[in-house]
């Protein structure tokens, strides 16, 4: 071991048993400020612990684990036995070598920089700090491609487009009303993530190895979570069961599951986007951001639709990863709570990058309006619009004579559906407007 790294012989053992690795920057930051909120308390409520310059120091410390000072030397990866039992050592042993290195007080990792302390309360608090902060970025994220998809509901609430079911053409549609039928599932993701935060916010600082509380003082406890509260900004509550909070992970399957589902909207809107911009319908076109093909010069790859598909299936197979996480709990205690986090990261990362390329698409993708009408001027869509008005007999001569010769656009269809059936152009103008075809006058 080289005498420039912080860490220890616990940590060396852990990288020797589970191979090296890199703890992510969001945990490391997370577990400082639960050991700055921990070692404050633990010397405010028993102030003999250390002399006042080094309850100064090992503060100094805390933050500078914060800050992400000496990220590199915690080089564990979340894939390992024990519980997170390694990083909680990792963490003090990086602590007491600063404060060592800093004021030359040796600090033993586990009776001081663990006081009043276990892996299974102070490991799981951090984890849950970690998951609120990457949960609120990832609300803003969703709470962005809702307002963009209201504003496009509303920038073409009068476009007229072919609205198709089990892939087949069957009436009239509005484009507004496309976009809007997209923010509404968007919209249920950010309902259902304000949710999953009042979950997550609960954490089991103080009840230590089993949710007991063995050798954590009351006063202590209080004094922890409200330094927590304030160093993190974070509505942090202590849960009201913690023998439960220690031994169940649950609430973190949910949280999975919540991302999982927001996922699986985002898949559905890709896959829609890939047949509207599909070569027979080409209503939207990709914006051609690289070459195609390195044959065929004059091709469009839908590069951002496939990536954010790609990322959505792997946010949902981590979600059904981080389910079975959970539920191995055991007794008084789930091992795999290293595990279960790296999953919820993984989907984290991976969620954000498919919100925002499908951000970026929308941004810059080319609607052909025009297109759209011509689609619908020549499908049976729009014939099916006008059974009420005319009935199953009357249309049948139309059907007849469009399907030979579809109509260019709704201005042709007019005419020649004026001139077989003998109406008024302007009554049928009447019908075919969005008010009529797409309820718009309700």
């Amino acid at each position: 071991m080289s005498d420039s790294v912080l860490w220890k012989q616990e940590t060396a053992k852990a990288v020797e048993n589970f191979g090296p690795g890199r703890l992510p920057r969001q945990l490391i930051r997370a577990y400082g400020e639960v050991k700055q909120a921990a070692l404050g308390a633990a010397q405010r409520y028993k102030p003999e612990l250390w002399p006042e310059e080094t309850a100064l120091a090992i503060s100094a410390a805390c933050t500078a684990v914060i800050r992400g000072d000496h990220d590199e030397d915690f080089p564990l990866s979340l894939s390992q036995g024990g519980a997170g039992t390694s990083i909680h050592l990792n963490i003090n042993e990086v602590i007491s070598s600063i404060v060592e290195r800093s004021n030359g007080y040796c600090l033993d990792p586990l009776e001081d920089l663990a006081r009043f302390q276990s892996t299974n309360d102070t490991f799981a608090t951090a984890v849950n700090i970690a998951l609120l902060r990457g949960l609120r970025e990832l609300e803003k994220l969703v709470i962005h491609l809702q307002e963009k998809l209201v504003l496009l509901e509303t920038e073409y609430d009068s476009v007229l487009m072919t609205g198709r079911t089990e892939m087949q053409d069957a009436l009239p549609f509005g484009l507004g009303q496309l976009f809007g039928s997209w923010a509404g599932m968007i919209e249920r993701d950010r309902w259902r993530l304000s949710k999953l935060a009042e979950r997550i916010r609960e954490v089991p600082l103080g009840g230590t190895a089993i949710g007991t509380c063995f050798n954590a003082p009351r006063n202590y406890m209080n004094d922890a979570l409200q330094s927590l509260r304030s160093l993190t900004g974070l509505p942090l509550a202590r849960s009201q069961n913690l023998p439960d909070a220690v031994a169940h992970k649950d609430s973190l399957a949910e949280l999975a599951s919540g991302y999982a589902l927001a996922a699986g909207n985002l898949l559905k809107i890709t896959g829609d986007l890939l047949y509207y911009s599909s070569s027979p319908v080409a209503e939207f076109r990709h914006p051609e951001l690289q070459w195609g093909s390195s044959i065929m010069p004059v091709k469009v790859n839908p590069v951002l639709l496939e990536f954010v598909q790609g990322l959505a299936l792997r946010v949902d197979g981590e979600g059904r990863t981080a389910g079975i996480y959970a539920r191995e709990s055991r007794l008084q205690l789930n091992a795999m709570l290293p595990f279960l986090a790296e999953s919820l990261f993984r989907q984290e990362e991976d969620l954000s990058a498919a919100l925002k390329a499908l951000c970026r698409f929308f941004d810059e993708v080319d609607i052909d309006t025009v297109r759209m009408e011509a689609n619908l001027a020549a499908s049976p869509a729009l014939l099916n619009a006008l059974l009420p008005k005319l009935g199953y007999h009357r249309l049948k001569p139309l059907i007849n004579e469009f399907s030979a010769r579809p109509p260019r656009d709704l201005e042709e269809f007019r005419n020649r559906a004026a001139e077989v059936l003998s109406l008024n152009p302007a009554l049928l103008d009447r019908w075919l407007s969005p008010e009529e075809l797409i309820g718009q006058s309700f």
